[in-house]
Order: C-alpha cells, then sequence, then structure tokens
C-alpha cells in the first residue's frame, strides 16, 4: 500500500478498483488475492455478511462475549452449592482440672470433632436454572440482532459502492459525447460559423462534468474504505457495473413485497427471553420466603473420660433461617419491574416496526413511480432531444448553447436516475431490517 502515497489520487483509485480483478498467472496467485480482498457480487445474503463480520468486526466482540458469559451462568446455575467441612477443639482446660490432679491435662481433657453440613434449597434451584437459561438466549438473540444490524450498514456500504461505480461510468460517458461536441464546435469557429464563446462556454461544461467524476470517486473511495473497515481486509468494486446495477435492482424487488411476522426478528425475540427471565427471577425471589435447611453431621472424640463423659459420639443438627423481615419482596417488585417492561418494550417495538414496514413500502411505491417516470418518459425525451440538437449544431442551425443545456439536463437526469436507485436500495434494506428477513439479494 506504501505505492498509493506516491500515486495521484485518480491514479491510485483506478489502482484501487482494478485490485482483485486483474489476472493472476495462475490459480494459486487468483486464491491469494481472494484471501486478501472483500469483493462484493450480485447475490449477498445477511447470513453470508453476517458469517464475515462475526469473524473480523470488533464491534461485535463484546456481543460474543456477553454470550460467553451466560453459557458459563446457565452451566452454573446446574451445579449443586458445595458441602462445608468444619472442625473444633474445645474444652481446653485452663487451670486446676477436676477431679484434681489429672495427669496430661491437654490430652485428657478436650474434645475434637469434625462434621459435614449441607444447605438444601427450597424452590430456588428450578427458577435458578430457567433464569440462566433465559439470559442466555436473550444473549444468543442479542447477539444475531446486533450482527444483523451490521450486516445491514455493510450492505448500505456496498449499495453506496454499487452507486459511486454506475455515477462515475454515466459521467464519463457524458464527457466522452461532451468531447464530441466541443470537436464539433471547434470545427464550427474554425469555419467561421461559430464563436470562441460557444468554445469557451463547452470546456467549461465539461469541466464540470469531470469535477462530477472526481467527487464521484471520491465517493467511491470512501466507500470502498468504510467497506474496509467493516470487514477487515481491503474492498474493492463490483466486477462491472451491470453487477452493481443488478444488485441495487435486484434487492429492491426481492423485499418490496415480502412479508415477514415481526415478531421473529432476533431483537423481539431476545426482549421475549427477557421477559422468561424476570418470570423466573420473579419466582427465585419469591422462592425466598422458603427457607432453606442446613442440616449437619458431627463426630466428637471426647478424651475427657474421666469425667465420664461418651469418647465417641455422632451428632445431627438443622438449621433453619427465619424469613421474617427479608422475605424477598423487593426482589419480587425488581422482577416484576423487569418482567413488565421487557414485554411493553417487546410489544412496543413490534407496533413501532409494523407502522414504519406501511410507510417503507409507500417509499418504495413512490420510488418506483418515480423510476418508472425516468426509465420511460423523462429519458427517452432527453436523449432524443439531445440527439437532434446534435444534428441541429452539425448543420449549423442552431447554437450549441442549446445544446450544452440539453446535455447539461440529460446529464442531471441520469444522475438523478441512479440517486433514485441508490433510495430505492436504502429504503429496501431498512424494510428488510424491520421485517427480519435474511435474503439480501437475488439479482433480477
Amino acid at each position: 500500500m506504501r505505492v498509493l502515497t506516491r500515486l495521484t489520487p485518480a491514479a491510485a483509485l483506478l489502482l484501487v478498483a482494478s485490485w482483485g480483478r486483474a489476472e493472476e498467472p495462475n490459480a494459486a496467485g487468483a486464491a491469494r488475492r481472494s484471501a486478501r480482498t472483500f469483493i462484493p457480487t450480485a447475490r449477498l445474503d445477511v447470513n453470508t455478511l453476517s458469517k464475515l463480520l462475526l469473524e473480523r468486526s470488533p464491534g461485535l466482540q463484546d456481543e460474543r462475549l456477553r454470550l460467553d458469559l451466560a453459557g458459563t451462568d446457565t452451566r452454573q446455575s446446574r451445579l449443586y452449592d458445595n458441602p462445608q467441612l468444619d472442625g473444633s477443639w474445645a474444652t481446653i482446660p485452663i487451670g486446676e482440672t477436676n477431679p484434681a490432679g489429672l495427669q496430661k491435662p491437654l490430652a485428657n481433657v478436650p474434645n475434637y470433632s469434625v462434621g459435614v453440613s449441607y444447605r438444601f434449597l427450597l424452590g430456588k434451584r428450578g427458577p435458578r436454572i430457567e433464569r440462566a437459561q433465559a439470559l442466555e438466549r436473550s444473549a444468543r438473540q442479542n447477539l444475531v440482532a446486533a450482527t444483523r444490524r451490521e450486516a445491514f450498514q455493510l450492505a448500505g456500504v456496498i449499495g453506496a459502492v454499487a452507486a459511486a461505480s454506475l455515477r462515475i461510468e454515466r459521467l464519463r460517458t457524458l464527457l466522452d459525447e461532451g468531447k464530441g461536441s466541443l470537436d464539433v464546435a471547434r470545427a464550427r469557429m474554425s469555419a467561421g460559423s461559430g464563436t470562441p464563446l460557444e468554445v469557451d462556454r463547452l470546456e467549461i461544461e465539461l469541466s464540470r462534468v469531470a469535477q462530477q467524476v472526481l467527487a464521484s470517486e471520491g465517493d467511491l473511495a470512501a466507500a470502498l474504505s468504510l467497506c474496509s473497515g467493516f470487514v477487515g481486509m481491503p474492498c474493492v468494486a463490483f466486477p462491472s457495473t451491470a453487477e452493481g446495477k443488478t444488485f441495487l435492482l435486484g434487492f429492491a424487488d426481492g423485499v418490496r413485497d415480502a412479508n415477514v411476522d415481526v415478531e421473529r426478528r432476533p431483537d423481539v425475540q431476545a426482549l421475549e427471553a427477557d421477559r422468561a427471565a424476570a418470570a423466573s427471577e420473579r419466582e427465585l425471589a419469591r422462592a425466598q420466603a422458603l427457607p432453606d435447611p442446613t442440616v449437619r453431621l458431627g463426630y466428637t472424640n471426647d478424651r475427657f473420660v474421666a469425667a465420664g463423659n461418651q469418647e465417641n459420639s455422632l451428632n445431627v443438627s438443622v438449621a433453619l433461617p427465619l424469613p421474617l423481615l427479608d422475605r424477598g419482596q423487593a426482589q419480587v417488585a425488581a422482577a416484576e419491574a423487569k418482567e413488565d417492561r421487557a414485554r411493553l418494550q417487546r410489544e412496543l417495538l413490534t407496533d413501532a416496526a409494523r407502522a414504519r414496514i406501511d410507510a417503507l413500502r409507500l417509499v418504495l411505491q413512490a420510488i418506483a413511480r418515480r423510476q418508472r417516470v425516468l426509465e420511460t418518459e423523462m429519458l427517452p425525451r432527453a436523449r432524443a432531444v439531445v440527439n437532434d440538437l446534435e444534428r441541429a449544431v452539425g448543420s449549423r442551425l442552431i447554437p450549441v448553447t442549446d445544446l450544452i443545456q440539453a446535455r447539461r439536463t440529460l446529464a442531471e437526469l441520469l444522475l438523478e436516475e441512479i440517486d433514485a436507485f441508490g433510495d430505492a436500495f436504502r429504503a429496501s434494506v431498512e424494510l428488510m431490517g424491520e421485517l427480519g428477513l435474511t435474503e439480501l439479494g437475488g439479482g433480477r
């Protein structure tokens, strides 16, 4: 990449745009090229982009970590509590023994005890496992939702690459046609039927188109840079502008009439899992009112047999907490609030998605009408006017300024058509996100 710093921006752009399309001397070279570049095609889907982003996107690593941690919490919830081992050395003599004059009091008076205790959970293990499992489902769905959001963003960038490539191609075509008109104007001036002012105006118009080409090349370079940031490798343009146009048009056609239940979207499923986790958390909090018994089995070796004590003995004890003050009522209220909020957020999200789906479909219908008018009426008429004016200018019947104005109108309409492609694509991406679809293309 160091060589790019020594090239002009236009030359560097051409080198980047051609990278990945040049012929390699052998299959191994082609494989190395494909391994280090991302080449968009007309047929892409969210799943393909998601797999790529999961591997290479730094923005998804936090969600992946949350899922890993949620999985460990689920495994932890299935484990039983550890038993507790305790020991004691008691009845340590101080001063005179009873009976008096006992030999070796430290050996013959104290007792030694060891015990094992275990707490039995009542009504808590099931809700604890269910809560952990629901939170793991939520983390998984949130990861899917975040990946899809980033995949749609990447798709938008790829659409910008396709639109910029189309714009460059159209502008260069207009530039080449304008050069022919400039040659005619110069010939007219040489023959005495034209003026230098006409030539100057044509040159200025061509310079304006050339500036638009440079601006579009900059847009293409910026889009490729954004794409590289997403996938972590150099991105190149579509192999051909025709394939880029197919991507834009085919994607809009494929999503316009789609009908998918928004409740199947991963973010909606994540909220449903959050609600289920809150419900389990509520049951777990209510179970705090049930006292968990702690049972202890102990063994005692009493050395004070001189006093008539039993030398070896077992003991069993049960300890019960008294849930008189804290019965988990605060935790129950918190869990109910979480459950209500998750349910409400899920309802609001689905309602907003359905409303936006209807609005986006209206947008696509309006764009389709705009494209139809441009394609069937305005562009054919504009091209016909330019062709007629070119013949008239060649016959020296009208001034070149009329042709300049007609060419400018045609250029604006051509760029407006490309903008319509881009608008339809962006609306389709948004509609696909609201619907929860996974197919990102399909071609025409």
